[in-house]
Formats: C-alpha cells, structure tokens, sequence
C-alpha cells in the first residue's frame, strides 16, 4: 500500500481539489442546469423506462443503505425524485401511461376522494381504481396492519368486478396484486402458489408476453436469498429474452445481480457488465447505477484500477443525464476508493459532505459519517474520532439497525485506538449483539469488515478465544463473494493468531497470503494504467472546471444584466405608482364629495318617503272611514226601506227587499273593507259565506234548501267585487224565490274558483224547477237578469244562463282585462 500511496501522491493532491470542486459545484449551479437535463432525458423514456428507472433507483438506495429504510419507502423516494406516480412501480399491467383520474387523486394524497370516485366509476375504470387503491395500501411506507387490511378489502372488491367482467386480464392483475398481498404478509407459499396461478391461466390463454411478466414477477417477488429465486429469475429472463420485453428482461436481470451480489461477486460482475450492455442497447441511458456497483465489487476484491475506472464511468454517465438527485452516493463510491488506497485526501470529501447535513438528508449524508469516522480512526486515532463522533451521534443519535450497530463499532474502534480495552470490549459487544439482527442479504461489507477488525483487536490483547471466535464469525464470506480488501486483512489478523498459538508453519503461510493479496496491485502495468488515469481524469476535471467557470461567469452576467433590467422596472416601478397614487387620491376625493351629496339626497328621500308613509297611513284610516260611512248610510237605506216596507203589499213590497237584498250585498263589502287592513281588496270566501247567510235568513228556508259551498280563498279588487257581490245576491235571490214552489226542498251549489292567474269563474246552480222550455237568454227581460247581464259587461265576463235539470247561472271572467281597462279610463280621466 505504501507504493501506491507513493504513485498517487501527486494524483492525490488534485483529486482533493477537484474533488471539493465538484461538491462545490454541486451545492451551486450543477443542480439547477442539470434538473433541466434530467427532464429532458426521461421526457424521451416511455412508460416502462420510467418504470424502470424508478425501479432501478429504489433497488440501489434499499441496497446501500443497507436495511435503514424499507423497500416500500426506497420506491417512494425514488417516485417522488423524479416526479413519477406513487403506483408507477406496481402498475405495469394495466398502466400505459394514459391519465388515470383515481391515480391523480392518490398522488396528490386525496384518498378519500378516490374511494368516492370509486362509487361512481363503471367496468375496467372502476377495477383499475379498486387495483390502484390496493395498491396504495399495500406498499404503503411502513408495517401498518390497517393498511394491509385496507389493501386486502379493495383487493377483494377488484377480484369480485373481475369475475363479473368474464375477462381474463383483469383476474390475473387482481391474482397478482392478491400474491403480492400474501408476500407482504409474510405468507410466501400461498404468494408463489397465486404468482403460478396467473402463469398458468395466461398458458392457457397463450399470452406469451403474459407468461412472462408473470414469470418475472413469481421470481422478483420471493425474498432475496430463497433457494429458488435464481432459477426463477433466470427463467423469466430467457423468457423475457424470447419475446423481446427488453425493460422487463433489464429489470430481471438487476433482480439477478443481486443474487449474485450476495454470493459470488465473479459472477455479479459478469451479470453486471450483461446488464449495462443490455441497457446501452435498449437505449436506457441510466447506466450509473450499475458502474458504481461494478466499482464496488473491484474496490473490494481490491482491483482498484478497474474500480476507479467504473466510479468514473458512473459519474460521468450521472452528469450527462442530469440525475444527481443521489449525487453524494456516487461521489462518496470516488472518496471511498481513495481511503481504500490509504489517500486522507478521501477523508476530506467525506467531511465536505457533513458541512450540510441536516435532518431531511440524514438517509444521504450519515453513511458518509460513518467512513469519515473510520478514516478519521486510522488515519489520526481514536481521540481525533470521538471528537468527530460524539457531537454527531448527540444532534443526531443513531436510529435504525444499521446506524446503531456502524456507531457501536466505530465508538469500539475508538477505545480500541486509546488502549481503553474494557470500553472497547462493551461496545464490540454491543455490535456484535446489533449484527446478528442483520438481515443476510445486507451482510456483504459492513459485518466482514468488523468481525476482521473486532478479531485484530483481540489478537493485539492476547485473547486468542475471542479472535477465533471472530475470525470464524467472518470466515464464511471470504471463499463465497471473494473479496479480497478483506481477505488480505483476514490473513494478517490469522497469522497473529498462528503466532499466539505458537503454530509457526501456519502463521508463515497466513503471512505470505497476506503479502501476496496486498502486493498483488502494485505491478507495474498497474502503475503506469494509474498514471494514465491520473492525466485522463486531471483533464476531464480542467475541463469540467473550465466549463463550470464559464458557466459561472455567464450565469453572474446574467444576473447584473436581470439586476440592471430590475433596477429600471423598479424605478419605472416607482413612477408608475406615484402617478397611481395620484390619481386614486384624486379619484378618492371625488368619490368622497358625491357620497356626501348622495348621503344628503338620501337622507331628503327618506325623509320624504317617511312624509309619503304618513299620508299613505291617513289615506288608509280615511278610506276606512269611508267605507265605515258607505256602509252605514247603506244599512241607513236598509232601514228606510224596511220602514216603507210595512205599508206595501205585492210587488212593491217584493221590488223593497230585493233592493234591500242588493243594498245588503255592497254593505258587507264597505264592512269587510273598514275592518281589514287592506282596504283596497276583498276576501271572497268569507265574504260569499256571509252573503248566504244573510239571504237564507231573509228567506227563512230553514232546513228545506241546503247550500252546498265550494268557494276558492281568493282575494279580489273592490272594482270587481261589488258587481259580482250583486252577481251572486241576484243569481241565489232569484233560485231562492222561483226554484222551489210549494215549499220544496232543494239544493243551490255555488262554485267560485280561480283557473289560473288572472282567470276566474262563478257557477251558481239549483235543482229546481228550471225555466220554461225553450226559453231564450236575451229576452228574459226581469230587473235581476238586466242587471247580471249589466254587471257581467262591466266585468267584461262571458255570462250564460242554462236551464237543463234546473237552472244554473255562469259567469266567468279575466282580472287583467278588467285592469287594463280601469288603467285607460284612469288615464282618460
């Protein structure tokens, strides 16, 4: 390592400096510019790059950050990156991009208002929305049971439509989400059982691209490291290959370089540099998640060059597509690749990097802690790194598996450095008792590495149990995943146990192992490619810092030129809104003094229509006084007659009552009118109830002639009102007196009724004796039948006389006739 060291000593120097230049860069314009990149690349994916573009992010945060958040979570932070749908994942069935209300409503957190929706949508919309809604509560962040039973409920609800729609495409999209389900649940077999019913059932159908998808899914969704995962995959892929599904088949195959990953990083690699290639052909340009896994297995087999090389590729392939939402992790891959060459100048990036942590990018920035603190140990010892560790750990204290168990080693490491053995011990401990909670397809770097460094420190005490113990602990991964960073390590700390025991001949060949794994790089082929790379990546970053100062330069430009532009549009600003001012203050003025002339004249009309109120209210009690007077001069009249009236005899005497009759008629219509409020109307109903009456007492019929009623409460002018008042006394007077001879008994129906708004009718009918036969209504020449005809004129009625099983009287007429002609003889007047 010293000779490296030696090699790269110049090289160091500048990769620190445009190391801090590109995080630099980073933090200002990079961002902005390459946002708008990013755009323009996705913009020309298609649904499925998309989706796999999502896919692929979430893979590689769940990956490195090793178990700190969820699979679940790692998809929706990589949705929300890129601005894609939550359900974007999840919904390759039946998602083809096209807009989707119900999906709209789940991203934008309206939940409520999709389940809403869901009521009201029909056929394949209304199974989609159910699916959609499943799908939201099933990969919901978290391990909420009320979620999954919310899933299960909109899962059961699209199964159901399914089965009612008879088509076979949406049953096997509810069959998948329901295996799904099952996954979640934690029951595997029924999963995989449901994933074998939907290959099954597109067989039958001869979907080919429906086996599959559905094949895929059966091998992707198994739990990483299950016996069976592998063939599955790497069927699904053939078949993926076979119907020309590349995204699928590129998906596939990054479920199968993690397999590999965890197991035999050879053949990881060769599946890696399979995916990258067939990426590259698909014209999927999001490669650098691959590099940057390729440059992880090199570094640790401790192939650095290569390693480099595909750090470089990967950040290279970031910035031309303009996707450094996740730019720390690929610059952290460069910083650690340089602490791994024993370069401090990797050290300086990492503590770079912590200048902006915060809460919000604790997930991005704390695994950069965690390798500035391991350097930091090495580099400087342990007091340098608890000063660095603690006042972290205080503002932001370990919370998942991963950070309390990276933070127990290192604080380990630390008193491990001071020679304070006991502290040392109690926090190797409690890592140990953190790192069998660790889930196995996590175990790859972290736990290898710490067993070795844990099993040094018991060597250098002398506890040779405990070392064993350790060495056996990290023993397993060094035939399986071959990674030679630590191998070399394990055979240094295997030769100190060799000599504690005493075993010479072993600890000679542990030691030539060790100088054999750490000489192996320093051939000179490898010097002269790392002198090479050193020129290449001096002139990528001379450019690259060129570019960026030019940038710069025009962007600083361009803001004088905009501070230039705004200072004029403020000042113009200014101007403008003092003239503004103005005017509304002169607008305010004549405003004021019209509302002070209109409160005067508002004040002279209310105090004139309080005067008109008054004389309204006078005009009121005088009219009824009025009608009080008309109707006692009219009784006055009544009396007077009913004075004359004893000394006549015969028609005379007939002739005074029935003009006491009439007389009567219009005074009950002068009472009605000074007792009511309104004095300008008459309510007929009442009034015609008392005409009646009036006239059965005056004719004392007793029980003999029954009155049969059927009046309307309509509400009538006095114009029309007294004639039709003597209408009616005439039309009952005349039944009263000829229609029953003899005493008969008899029956007068009076209807008066309101057809529509201005139309009315007044029947009055007997089942008397009737007129004589064939009698001729003109030419009924009585005094009653003169004045009905006279009054109806004067209602401009239609009037009728009909004498069929007695006789009965019709009169109909038009309100708004009558008022239009009152108008014109007013206006005449």
């Amino acid at each position: 390592m010293g000779q490296i060291s030696k090699i790269v000593k110049t090289f160091g120097r500048k990769f620190k400096a445009y190391s801090l230049l590109w995080l630099l860069l980073l933090t200002s314009y990079v961002p902005v510019h390459s946002q708008s990149l990013s755009e323009q690349v996705i913009g020309r994916y298609d649904i499925n790059k998309k989706r796999l573009l999502a896919i692929s992010t979430a893979l590689n945060l769940y990956m490195i950050l090793e178990g700190q958040i969820d699979l679940d979570s790692a998809m929706l932070m990589s949705c929300q990156a890129y601005n894609f749908s939550r359900l974007l994942p999840y919904s390759e069935g039946y998602d083809n991009g096209s807009v989707s209300v119900g999906r709209t409503m789940i991203d934008s957190g309206n939940i409520n208002e999709a389940k809403r929706l869901l009521d009201k949508q029909k056929n394949d919309d209304k199974i989609r929305l159910a699916l959609e809604l499943g799908t939201y509560y099933l990969f919901k962040p978290g391990n909420n049971k009320t979620d999954l039973d919310q899933s299960l409920l909109y899962i059961r609800q699209a199964q159901k439509l399914a089965a009612s729609s008879g088509k076979t495409f949406w049953k096997n999209e509810s069959l998948t989400l329901l295996a799904k389900f099952y996954l979640q649940s934690g029951d595997i077999l029924r999963s995989q059982k449901l994933f074998s019913e939907v290959v099954g059932s597109n067989k039958i159908e001869n979907n080919n691209k429906g086996i599959a998808l559905a094949m895929a899914n059966q091998g992707i969704n198994l739990p990483v490291g299950t016996p069976e995962k592998l063939s599955l995959l790497e069927k699904a892929q053939l078949f993926c290959k076979q119907q020309g599904l590349k995204d699928k088949e590129i998906e596939v195959l990054s479920h199968i370089s993690i397999e590999y990953f965890i197991s035999n990083f050879d053949v990881a690699k060769k599946k890696l540099l399979e995916l990258v290639a067939l990426q590259n052909a698909s014209g999927y340009r999001h490669t650098h998640v691959s590099l940057n896994t390729i440059s992880f297995i090199d570094d640790m087999r401790g192939d650095y060059i290569p390693a480099l090389t595909s750090a470089l590729q990967a950040v290279k392939t970031m910035e031309q597509t303009g996707d450094t939402k996740f730019a720390p992790l690929f610059y952290s891959r460069l910083a650690l690749l340089y602490l791994h060459m024993d370069k401090k100048e990797g050290l300086d990036i990492y503590l770079k990097a912590l200048e902006n942590k915060s809460k919000q990018t604790r997930l991005v920035w704390y695994k950069s802690f965690v390798n500035a603190a391991q350097a930091t140990i090495t580099f400087y010892g342990g007091k340098r790194g608890l000063d660095l560790i603690m006042p972290i750990i205080k503002e932001y204290p370990p919370k998942s598996l991963w950070e309390r168990m990276a933070v127990a080693y290192l604080q380990g490491d630390c008193y491990a450095s001071l020679r304070q053995d006991k502290l040392a011990i109690h926090f190797f401990d409690l890592f140990l008792k953190l790192s069998d909670q660790m889930p196995a397809h996590f175990v790859y770097l972290e736990l290898p590495s710490c067993y070795i460094g844990i099993a040094k420190f018991y060597a250098n005490t002398g506890n040779k149990a405990r070392t064993q113990y350790y060495l056996d602990k990290a023993s397993p991964f060094m035939s399986s995943a071959g990674k030679l960073f630590i191998s070399w390590q394990y055979s240094l700390v295997q030769f100190k146990l060799d000599s504690l025991n005493g075993n010479y001949v072993s600890a000679i060949k542990n030691y030539q192992r060790y100088k054999e794994k750490s000489d192996s790089n320093l051939s000179l082929a490898s010097m002269r490619q790392m002198n090479f790379m050193q020129v290449q990546f001096e002139t990528k970053n001379k450019e690259q810092s060129i570019k960026s100062l030019t940038q710069r330069g025009e962007l600083q430009q361009a803001k004088l030129n905009e501070s230039n532009f705004l200072r004029n549009v403020t000042m113009g600003g200014i101007v403008a809104l003092l003239v503004i001012v103005g005017l509304l203050y002169k607008q305010f003025r004549l405003k004021q003094r019209n509302n002070e002339q209109l409160q005067i004249q508002r004040n002279e009309i209310v105090n004139k229509n309080q005067v008109l109120e008054n004389l309204l209210e006078e005009k009121q009690w005088l009219l009824k006084e009025v009608h009080h007077r008309v109707k006692n001069n009219l009784h006055t009249v009544m009396s007077l007659l009913e004075s004359q009236s004893a000394y006549l005899a015969d028609d005379a005497l007939s002739a005074i009552q029935n003009s006491q009759h009439r007389i009567h008629a219009m005074s009950l219509i002068h009472q009605k009118l000074y007792t009511s409020d309104d004095v300008t109307t008459i309510e007929m109903s009442t009034y015609i109830q008392e005409l009646v009456s009036y006239l059965r007492e005056s004719f004392t019929t007793g029980q003999r002639i029954t009155f049969d009623l059927n009046v309307e409460p309509v509400e009538l002018d006095v114009a029309q009102a007294i004639p039709l008042g003597l209408i009616l006394n005439e039309a009952i007077t005349n039944s009263l007196k000829y229609a029953f001879p003899d005493n008969r008994k008899g029956l007068i129906s009076i209807i008066f009724a309101q057809l529509d708004d201005t139309k009315f009718k007044l029947s009055v009918e007997d089942d008397g004796v009737g007129l004589v036969a064939g009698f001729e209504q003109d030419k009924i020449s009585s005094l009653g039948m003169k004045l009905m005809r006279g009054l109806s004129t004067e209602l401009h009625a239609d009037f009728r006389v009909e004498s069929l099983s007695g006789t009965g009287i019709y009169l109909s007429f038009n309100t708004d006739i009558l008022l239009k002609s009152s108008y014109q003889i007013s206006a005449q007047n």
